[in-house]
């Protein structure tokens, strides 16, 4: 949802204040995630061949830890249109709310490029400024 701009539904799956970290950087804040579905999606669409892509999602493994609280991890595999793409993990702590199960804090790195993936610089560029947005 995040590389087609999407930010509002993405916002919508995270606690108040929950709060995603990608490749070491956290957006903190609804108005902050948000702002990154903007910018993701906008920076992975200058991307010849990458969107629309597909995210493979698999080994998911969550762990209820108690009534309110789980964890979760799993694999992925980002397959560009045209172009290869990355692979990574995500791991996530879940709380339950009013709303069901949201997202109080996530963590999705990066671990693998194919050769010729444009997402490299993309990514690159999430570390290279300030780590944190919204505070």
């Amino acid at each position: 949802m995040r590389d087609s701009g999407r930010g509002p539904d993405v916002a919508a799956l995270f606690a108040d204040d929950g709060i995603p970290n990608v490749n070491g950087r956290q957006f903190v804040g609804p108005d902050a995630i948000v702002d990154f579905g903007r910018q993701s999606a906008a920076a992975m669409s200058a991307i010849e061949g990458l969107l629309p892509g597909k995210h493979h999602v698999s080994s998911r493994m969550t762990d209820q830890v108690s009534d309110d609280i789980a964890r979760s991890q799993s694999v992925f595999l980002f397959v560009g249109t045209t172009v290869p793409g990355h692979l990574g993990t995500y791991r996530d702590r879940l709380v339950r709310s009013g709303a069901g199960w949201r997202f109080a804090g996530g963590r999705v790195r990066i671990t693998g490029f194919a050769e010729g993936s444009g997402a490299r610089s993309y990514v690159d560029s999430l570390v290279s400024v300030a780590p944190d947005i919204g505070q």
